[in-house]
């Protein structure tokens, strides 16, 4: 590179800079201390933070896109915690990934789950027949399971508690982690159900930094979710699932959802501090280290559910 000049008429230039804190890569004061915290810096390959956004500050968008830094990325954050100028590297890095340049270089894994979750609501192409089908079939083995004739996995049932919304890989590959979430629910003796309308927990739409596909996503759990009328909206493991909806949500959409948004953990710690749920941390007599996701603490801040959760069910 001859000249480091700003080109200030470069598509990602005139999307940063317009707040005080985030997307203000101008102020960068490339003293690499994020380089230091990314997890990929000491490893070979992987991005560098310093630079990416070095090159956004610059107006080298064709330079970003081209680098294989800009999907690299993790989105994680981690580089955040310690920018002394309060740049947040996921909100420089969806805007870059948002760019028209940029869509030729969009993982073609992720480019077909978005095509289908659009198309069908989940990212492996289920349709609502499908769904309904593999519901009904885990359904009869759950009975089996609990040795109960009156249990049952619901789905499209209207005025529930809670309405569970699951990862696609649950109506996939890991039938077994849909059978263990609805033990969960038996146990609470609460009215559940899932629905076929919306069958997926992701967001590939804020992944790939579009905003309009992000509240597309949004939207296709918002809007049946309200339909059913249900009181919470509980949702399977997805980290930036969780970002999305329980602490972007609002903003994305333009209003408060009609009903309230829990983590799996956030719900199994509330029905345990009722007495509903008890567990004997005998059964696992050592210490755990648990590992914070990003999009659920670093960048949610639901850190406290999970540590909880673990002090009922192990000692130490």
């Amino acid at each position: 590179m001859d000249n480091a000049t700003i080109n200030k008429e470069s598509a990602l230039y005139k999307l940063l800079n317009q707040y005080p804190l985030g997307d203000n890569t101008s102020e960068c004061l490339t003293c690499g201390a994020c380089n230091s915290r990314c997890t990929w810096f000491d490893g070979e390959g992987g991005p560098l933070p310093r630079q990416i956004i070095r090159m956004a500050a610059l107006g080298l968008d064709e330079l970003l896109v081209n680098s294989d830094m800009l999907w690299d990325c993790l989105v994680c954050n981690r580089c955040t915690q310690v920018c002394p100028m309060g740049i947040t590297m996921d909100k420089v890095v969806r805007k870059a990934r948002s760019l028209a340049i940029a869509d030729g270089k969009i993982p073609e894994d992720v480019k077909i789950g978005i095509k289908r979750r659009l198309e069908t609501g989940d990212v492996n192409g289920l349709t609502t027949e499908e769904f309904v089908e593999t519901v009904e079939w885990v359904s009869e083995e759950f009975v089996d399971e609990v040795d109960d004739p009156k249990a049952e996995i619901p789905h499209d049932i209207k005025g529930t508690k809670l309405l569970y919304l699951p990862n696609p890989r649950e109506l996939g590959i890991n039938l077994l982690h849909l059978t263990a979430m609805a033990k969960l629910f038996y146990a609470t003796k609460e009215t559940w159900t899932l629905s076929a309308h919306h069958t997926d927990v992701t967001n590939w739409g804020y992944f790939v930094g579009k905003d309009d596909i992000t509240e597309k996503m949004a939207l296709m759990v918002v809007e049946p979710a309200e339909k059913l009328g249900v009181e919470t909206l509980v949702l399977s493991e997805c980290g930036h699932g969780y970002h999305v909806l329980k602490y972007l949500l609002e903003d994305i959409i333009g209003r408060k959802p009609e009903f309230e948004v829990l983590s799996m953990p956030e719900l199994i710690v509330r029905y345990a501090q009722k007495g509903v749920l008890k567990f004997d941390p005998g059964v696992h007599p050592y210490k755990i280290a648990y590992h914070d996701p990003c999009n659920i603490a670093r960048k949610s801040g639901g850190y406290d559910a999970p540590r909880e959760l673990l002090s009922m069910v192990c000692d130490g």
